[in-house]
């Protein structure tokens, strides 16, 4: 994807100006359109809704437009103590894929615990630990508060989990370039988190459950991958279960604009052809699109073996409900325990944005759902 002087100031500046007034100008038409059930993206939905799903579909194709860059400091912030920098394992853990490259090399993360931090010297017997993988297109997001918060609080109120670990891996950016963080920076940190966990606070992997949602359920799928193929040579364990939550299994039918645009869910959901272009093309790197078509990427015909059991939760009104449910179907054709969990009538990752879009009950009904099945594990 070439750039586009829009990623350029002043012209950036101009833009946003721009598109402010643009969208200013049709908030009288969308007030009125929603106002009507039969105006609405979907007639069960409220006005509520409508608006905002309308409002943060905008908002996601304006700053994919301008390419947002997210900065990633690793100083606690407002987080204070619950922010932890988290070492890169040494180099030998990081195989394959994951191996280090001229441009990409593991490096120290910052990661946000919820409630608390757990420390060296915690008792960790008894507890449960989320490693949760947040989402953005590998282009936006970290798991400080404001941005994972409200995902933390459902999964700590519904889920069985007592602490949570939220990482901030490296995102990915655009124009490509030797310092632009691409496949497998994400992936690297990902592992070096769940390393941590494992070998620096020696949680047991029976406590530990691994969660993404939407890219970071793409990351999940891939540490699973990376985890069945060299678990054992470099004794690293597997989780005992994993959450994923609305999945991004196929990055690579994202750099043609009509993946979205001819998805028969375009209009009940809020991710547009910029946003998942930008995604994928950053993600992709200078070794452009034709890296994407890596299993550790793009997994939704490539299924693999795993012991951990999965639960993939997905929205019926979503971009990828008909992904998500044609690779949990293969994932359980494969041999594999994989629960497929529909919240119906919802757009996607409505765990992350429950409270933002209004769908706040919707949200609670699938984190209590993932509790149970979770659970239930446990009672096996």
């Amino acid at each position: 994807m070439a750039p586009t002087i829009l990623t350029w100031q002043p012209f950036k500046g101009l833009y946003v100006l721009g598109a402010l007034g643009f969208e200013f100008a049709r908030l009288p038409l969308w007030l009125v359109k929603y106002s009507f059930k039969f105006g609405r993206q979907n007639p069960n939905w409220s006005f509520r809704q409508a608006f905002c799903v309308r409002i943060f579909y905008s908002v996601l194709y304006h700053i994919a437009v301008i390419k947002a860059k997210v900065p990633l400091p690793l100083t606690p912030g407002k987080e204070k103590e619950r922010f932890v920098v988290i070492n890169s394992a040494p180099g030998s853990f990081y195989k394959g894929a994951l191996a280090a490259n001229e441009d990409v090399k593991p490096v120290d993360i910052g990661a946000t615990w919820y409630p608390a931090p757990l420390s060296t010297s915690s008792d960790t017997s008894s507890v449960t630990v989320v490693l949760h993988l947040h989402g953005g297109a590998y282009v936006v997001g970290d798991g400080r508060t404001e941005a994972t918060g409200y995902f933390a609080s459902k999964l700590l109120k519904h889920s069985g989990a007592t602490h949570i670990l939220a990482p901030q891996y490296r995102l990915s950016t655009l124009p490509a370039s030797k310092v632009s963080n691409p496949f497998p920076a994400a992936l690297q940190d990902s592992l070096t988190a769940y390393l941590y966990l494992v070998n620096t606070l020696r949680v047991s992997p029976k406590n530990i459950v691994l969660s993404g949602d939407s890219a970071g359920a793409n990351a999940a799928i891939a540490i699973l991958r990376y985890i069945s193929e060299y678990g054992n040579e470099l004794n690293v364990p597997s989780p005992a279960a994993a959450f994923l939550w609305s999945p991004w299994v196929q990055p690579s039918e994202s750099i043609n604009d009509n993946y979205t645009r001819t998805n028969k869910n375009y209009s009940t959901d809020y991710l547009s052809p910029p946003f998942t272009l930008w995604g994928a093309f950053a993600y992709a790197g200078l070794v452009g699109p034709s890296t994407l078509s890596s299993p550790y990427i793009s997994s939704k015909k490539k299924p693999f073996k795993t012991e951990v059991p999965i639960w993939v939760n997905t929205g019926s009104a979503e971009l990828l409900y008909f992904d998500d449910t044609e690779w949990a179907g293969m994932m359980k054709d494969a041999g594999n325990n994989v629960t497929l969990d529909v919240e119906e009538g919802v757009p996607h990752d409505i765990l992350l944005l429950g409270n933002t879009l209004g769908f706040d009950k919707e949200a609670t009904r699938c984190a209590k759902r993932a509790g149970e099945w979770l659970k239930g594990l446990r009672r096996v």
